[in-house]
């Protein structure tokens, strides 16, 4: 039975307390130094990526290209398993000039700048046991990391499976000082007004205020580097069994010091989630921006979305799809009974962009003729391969990635698998980017093509899909042929970059919202109100509000049941931040919306009504 577990939000409960500028907690730590404490020779800690039950991929990257030496111990294996694996240059992650030259306010010139090579050192691991603990080590000249992970249950012994969602933490270096602008949403009845966000106020002069959509709004009391890391340290607390990261990782995927960011803080000094728990990452359209080298580029030259791809290959090594050129951008796992399928949303066919609409002919207020076809306006094929780029992969019906999804889900089907889809590009969105490409406010990167799939999900019986984008926390159902069993569809975009709202009717946030996703089910921004108390004068946030966060999904095994083989529970969580007289942050409370949805399972793998 598929349900909605609503809870009153006051019984939410900390179950991690993270003081401000403390690290990832000790007791969920990955990885260690050797024993002279240092790292200095990884560019980018070991990282594991496509797990399965026989083994795993190891990754690291330097900045001299010698050989390291990857040791694995464990269940099977007698004495050890040892590597030799060599530095591969990678030339498309070099800086360039505009990079090097960058100035943030701020920061010291040059300081998030680290040297100029980067070798790829990766391995795949297999031939190992299923559901057993290995550990690892790489040394790297005089450095040595020590890590482990754990290999995937097979699909008939197994008792739990943990999985988290995330996306949008769009990494940059000036997220170190950069405070989010946080939309208003609603306020609880009984309670005090949000404080004010005039210029001099009191929040102003701790936190900052600014203008949003024609109205001045607080920014958000933590920096994006401290809200995602926040963010990380809690997931790792959780120990995942793997981490969904469904695309936007990087403010750019052009730009180097974006990446250099995201590994700081999840195969770095700032934390090293990573290095225990497995990426499933998805291209996100920041993927494709080249930032200060040139954002999109022009008609005449997409080059920078050429490179700023070819970065997230070098970074990521999908499982095989059948297509070379389109590996990494959609592959499947298969961990214990749950099958994940992930997609690349970047490319919908034909192109098409809001230019094509005469003004008298777009769409207005919540006028809606169809889905549309492309989910970004920003380039065609045709630029992108007269750039020389080969791995830009159609979503559409028809299309390789159309077929391979729906063989996919075939295979997973017979086999009585329980199916996860990511992709980016949220299909019902009530935010930013849920208008389609005729509407007068879209944003020329509507998430409404990828409703092409739902048929397919709906009849393969997939039990959630999980996308970004909109930087929100959401939750829509979608029951297209009204017999109670359909899809739920999350946006988990809240992992460090903004903190965004609903869509409204008008340019203020005092005007409705606008409503524009019929299939809305529940969102942070109107359905967890902000409760403020007051002493003294001093506002304190009590609970509620939208704030940096993750979708935690706990699959449990049913036995003696003859219609349920297991229970998927998907729980919205956020890293609460506790403010003191002073309007700093102490710390934060890892706590959980009252929006749990449980999805019970049938033998067949599918959920059931």
């Amino acid at each position: 039975m598929s349900r909605t577990r609503r809870r009153l939000l006051a019984a939410s409960v900390a179950v991690l307390v993270l003081p401000l500028g403390m690290a990832a907690p000790a007791t969920g730590s990955s990885g260690s130094a050797g024993s002279d404490g240092s790292r200095e020779e990884f560019r980018v800690l070991p990282y594991l990526q496509s797990p399965s039950a026989s083994g795993i991929r190891v990754t690291w990257f330097t900045e001299d290209g010698e050989p390291g030496l990857l040791t694995v111990r464990g269940p099977g294996i007698r004495g050890s398993l040892t590597y030799e694996v060599a530095g591969e240059l990678r030339p498309e992650l070099a800086y360039t000039d505009a990079e090097r030259s960058q100035l943030i306010p701020g920061l010291e010139q040059g300081s998030w700048l680290l040297g100029p090579d980067n070798y790829k050192h990766t391995e795949l691991i297999d031939g190992l046991r299923p559901g057993h603990r290995y550990r690892y080590t790489v040394r790297q000249g005089d450095s040595t990391f020590e890590g482990r992970f754990e290999t995937a249950p097979t699909a008939d012994d197994w008792r739990h499976v943990r999985l988290v969602a995330m996306s949008d933490s769009e990494t940059e270096p000036l997220g170190r000082v950069q405070k989010r602008e946080w939309a208003p949403g609603t306020v609880a009845d009984g309670g005090e007004a949000r404080p004010s966000a005039d210029v001099g106020s009191a929040w102003d002069q701790v936190h900052g205020t600014t203008t949003l959509s024609g109205s001045r709004v607080l920014r958000y009391p933590l920096t994006e580097d401290e809200g995602l890391r926040r963010n990380l340290a809690a997931v790792e607390q959780r120990s995942p069994d793997a981490v969904l990261f469904a695309g936007d990782l990087v403010q750019g995927g052009g730009y180097q010091p974006g990446w250099d960011e995201f590994f700081r803080h999840t195969a770095g000094d700032s934390g090293d989630l990573l290095t225990s728990v497995p990426i499933l990452p998805a291209l996100g359209n920041w993927e494709s921006f080249g930032a200060v080298n040139g954002g999109y580029g022009t008609p005449d030259d997409r080059t920078p979305v050429v490179r700023s791809r070819a970065k997230f290959h070098a970074y990521f090594d999908g499982p095989d799809n059948g297509t070379p050129q389109y590996r990494d951008n959609y592959y499947r796992i298969d961990y214990g009974p749950v099958t994940i399928l992930t997609l690349d949303s970047n490319n919908g066919e034909p192109d098409d962009s809001p230019a094509q609409y005469a003004p008298e002919d777009k769409l207005t207020g919540r006028e809606y003729t169809g889905p549309g076809t492309d989910t970004q306006s920003n380039f065609t094929r045709a630029e992108y391969e007269s750039a020389g780029g080969t791995d830009l992969s159609d979503f559409g019906h028809g299309s390789e990635q159309w077929d391979w999804v729906e063989q996919e889900l075939i295979d997973a089907r017979a086999d009585g698998r329980v199916v996860l889809v990511q992709f980016h590009h949220a299909p019902y969105s009530s935010g930013e980017h849920g208008l389609p490409m005729n509407h007068e406010l879209t944003s020329g990167q509507g998430g409404t093509p990828m409703r092409v799939y739902h048929p397919l999900f709906e009849q393969y019986g997939v039990a959630a899909v999980l996308s970004g984008h909109s930087e929100m926390l959401e939750r829509s159902f979608v029951d297209s042929d009204g017999d109670g069993v359909g899809v739920h569809y999350y946006d988990v975009g809240v992992a460090g970059d903004g903190l965004r709202g609903v869509r409204r009717e008008g340019a203020s946030f005092d005007s409705a919202p606008l409503g524009y996703n019929p299939f809305s089910r529940w969102t942070a921004d109107l359905d967890a109100p902000e409760r403020w108390t007051s002493a003294d004068g001093v506002p304190h946030l009590v609970d509620g509000g939208k704030h940096y966060g993750h979708l935690e999904i706990n699959v449990e095994r049913v036995r003696g049941d003859d219609e349920r083989s297991a229970r998927v529970t998907l729980t919205p969580v956020h890293l609460f931040p506790v403010l003191d007289d002073d309007l700093s942050v102490t710390r934060t409370e890892r706590r959980t919306y009252d929006d749990e949805t449980v999805i019970d399972i049938g033998r067949d793998g599918t959920p059931i009504g």
